[in-house]
């Protein structure tokens, strides 16, 4: 199997943030990076299968890409809290002298709420993930779904409807500063995950 050292993959949970990081690939070619996400289900089980493959195939830095809205409490916090919990941090693989790190980056609700970040700030509660598509839409016309993603290459089309990337990861900065100060919605780590790619707008 060929090995990828030193090369960057970001799992989603779905095709959503598949289609957004392959066009941030688009204008940042320098990146060695390959979006993915499981094939057949969104379950963490196969979000799982997706982060062992990553590691066979040596990703030095592999991103999990988080939705929150379905974490928040039950069965399915618990698996995601153990999943975390096993995977997330830097390790070593003797045998083949091989390091790798993984990070999970959360957002609550959904990654939606980065791409409203593009165009304003928000702490507001949102119920559901239509509630937060309705208020994207004030801004954008935007459509969950494979068709508009494949018409529409995301980072470039938020930029050119009067959306500013350096203010989306001005404002998921302040949304986590306001999680700290103790507020558990509306938030979203997507800026470390930037800076962990050592990009911006800017000086790509």
């Amino acid at each position: 199997m060929k090995k990828l050292k030193d090369a960057i993959t970001i799992i989603g949970e779905g095709i959503t943030e598949f289609y957004y990081f392959n066009s941030v690939k688009d204008e940042y070619k320098q990146l060695n990076l390959k979006p993915s996400y499981p094939k057949h289900s969104t379950s963490l089980i196969d979000l799982e299968y997706e982060i062992e493959k990553a590691v066979d195939r040596e990703y030095s830095k592999i991103f999990c890409v988080i939705d929150m809205d379905n974490k928040k409490d039950g069965a399915e916090k618990k698996a995601y809290e153990d999943l975390k919990q096993r995977f997330e941090g830097k390790h070593f693989i003797k045998r083949t002298n091989f390091n790798y790190e993984i990070r999970f980056i959360e957002t609550e609700r959904c990654t939606e709420l980065f791409f409203l970040f593009y165009f304003a700030y928000t702490s507001k509660l949102f119920y559901s993930q239509s509630d937060l598509l309705k208020e994207l839409n004030k801004y954008c016309r935007y459509e969950k779904n494979e068709s508009f993603f494949k018409t529409h290459s995301l980072h470039q089309y938020f930029q050119k409807q009067g959306g500013d990337f350096m203010a989306a990861l001005g404002n998921a900065a302040k949304s986590m500063k306001e999680k700290e100060a103790g507020r558990d919605y509306t938030y979203s780590q997507m800026k470390e995950l930037f800076d962990a790619l050592h990009i911006s707008h800017r000086n790509g």
